[in-house]
């Protein structure tokens, strides 16, 4: 499934980190090591200001729709064409990063039919052969 409500206001973008491991000898040495070749744990926070509540009604029920499935999704190129940077590096994943939600929307009513969103999303190495 993929990610695209309505083009963002905002996008605040922090890339994931590599999976490493310090050790420590005796003498106080440290040594790092690190397991894999793509970071992990990125996240993705969008605001979505002054939106109509049907599409602020369509975040919500993408949220419970795949929180209650415990599904991951791709993030649109919609989303992503924002900033050519953020679409490099994401794109970088060869398509195995997938989002979950880090926490549930949060909405704010503006006025009667206007709202607007915060969304903060996970992004984490998939194999999109087994989480689509």
């Amino acid at each position: 499934m993929v990610f695209n409500p309505a083009i963002p206001t905002s996008i605040d973008f922090t890339p994931g980190v590599y999976p490493q491991r310090s050790y420590r000898s005796l003498s106080g040495v440290v040594t790092k090591r690190t397991f894999g070749n793509a970071p992990s744990q990125a996240t993705l926070e969008m605001s979505f200001d002054n939106i109509p509540s049907a599409i602020a009604n369509g975040i919500v029920n993408n949220y419970h729709y795949q929180t209650s499935r415990n599904e991951r999704f791709t993030v649109s190129t919609t989303i992503l064409n924002i900033s050519t940077a953020l679409q490099t590096f994401i794109g970088g994943y060869d398509n195995t990063l997938r989002w979950e939600y880090a926490k549930p929307p949060d909405v704010t009513i503006v006025r009667p039919g206007i709202a607007s969103v915060s969304v903060s999303l996970i992004g984490e190495i998939r194999d999109p052969r087994s989480d689509p």
